[in-house]
């Protein structure tokens, strides 16, 4: 019942549907109105099953549930099949500064974009491998398109958007499980806000994979200010004229901070330059470091899904009082409990 999944209560507007909710927590078995079951998930779940089967019970489902998945797998398969050809490549998201892309792909060359690297990440994974991210629109981006083999394969800090969270969990999980191969996805931006941990890593010789995700910039709260009347301000990576940043792009090579603790680095602007990365650090004993050079807006879109976020009511923009009032209109439409 998390703001992610239900589309902050917006998603299930059909008065006639009815939940069943499995919590150790009665307080949170409440919401939703749901039919509530207070208890372990496991035990219950296997309760509630011999109960059923006692019953004689039948799903309603017939091909829906089979057909929803092949659908998206097909759409899976088309995430991971993007690829930026140019400077006049068009990206998933639209709301955007009409110079970043173009100048993105003659500052670095690039053809990789999030959703085929993050294809790419998993094809390359083993069944006992395990992926780590927090914060920016990878959590979201791999709700959507990750697939996991094991139980704790999947360690995404959910609570808070913990950006820079990523760095310390992967020495974590490397301490908690050393003899699997751990692979942390990270924004530009949150590297840079916390990083420090690399120091440890090396330290402790645990051999981590650090994958950063350069898209020059804030992208998930630039997508957020794009789509809520407020345009592009100080969520890029820009040069400054003194007062904003509203210059060129600026530049980074993030292997140089890994290459300054002595880890293995890897510089990526291809789904191919990343395969082959991520083939090679699997025989390396040091903890590796990844400069993606993701296309800015290749992150997955909201597939028609609303989040409602906290925004000004009163301003003399008529783009963000449009956005404000739309705001209104959704939750008057979301499901009250």
């Amino acid at each position: 019942m998390s703001d992610f999944t239900t589309s902050s209560k917006w998603l299930f507007q059909n008065e006639n549907v009815r939940f069943v909710s499995i919590n150790n927590s009665r307080y949170h078995a409440y919401k939703f109105d749901a039919v509530k079951a207070v208890g372990d998930a496991k035990v219950t779940v296997a309760a509630l099953a011999e109960i059923l089967r006692a019953k004689g019970y039948k799903s309603a489902y017939t091909n829906e549930i089979a057909d929803a998945k092949a659908e998206w797998d097909a759409e899976l398969e088309r995430l991971g099949g993007i690829v930026c050809t140019g400077e006049d490549f068009e990206p998933i998201i639209k709301a955007r500064d009409p110079r970043t892309v173009p100048e993105f792909y003659r500052l670095y060359g690039t053809s990789l974009t999030q959703t085929a690297a993050l294809a790419t990440l998993r094809a390359c994974m083993g069944p006992d491998d395990i992926v780590i991210t927090a914060g920016g629109s990878l959590p979201s981006c791999m709700q959507r398109v990750w697939k996991t083999d094991k139980r704790g394969g999947y360690h995404v800090e959910y609570g808070y958007s913990c950006m820079g969270y990523e760095v310390g969990a992967s020495l974590g999980v490397k301490m908690a499980e050393p003899d699997v191969e751990e692979y942390t996805c990270i924004g530009d931006s949150g590297f840079q806000m916390l990083n420090s941990e690399l120091g440890t890593i090396m330290q402790e010789k645990r051999k981590t994979n650090i994958l950063v995700f350069d898209n020059c910039g804030f992208g998930c709260i630039n997508n957020l200010e794009m789509t809520h009347g407020i345009g592009s301000i100080a969520t890029e990576f820009r040069y400054t004229d003194g007062k904003k940043p509203c210059g060129d792009l600026v530049p980074t090579d993030y292997t140089k901070i890994g290459e300054a603790y002595g880890m293995k680095t890897y510089s990526c602007k291809s789904v191919e330059e990343l395969r082959d990365a991520l083939i090679d650090s699997r025989k390396q004993t040091v903890a590796c470091l990844f400069d993606l050079k993701v296309v800015p807006k290749t992150m997955t879109d909201g597939y028609g899904s609303w989040w409602n976020v906290g925004m000004a009511m009163v301003s003399d923009s008529e783009s963000v009082r449009d956005a404000a009032q739309e705001v209104l209109d959704r939750r008057a439409e979301a499901r009250k409990y």
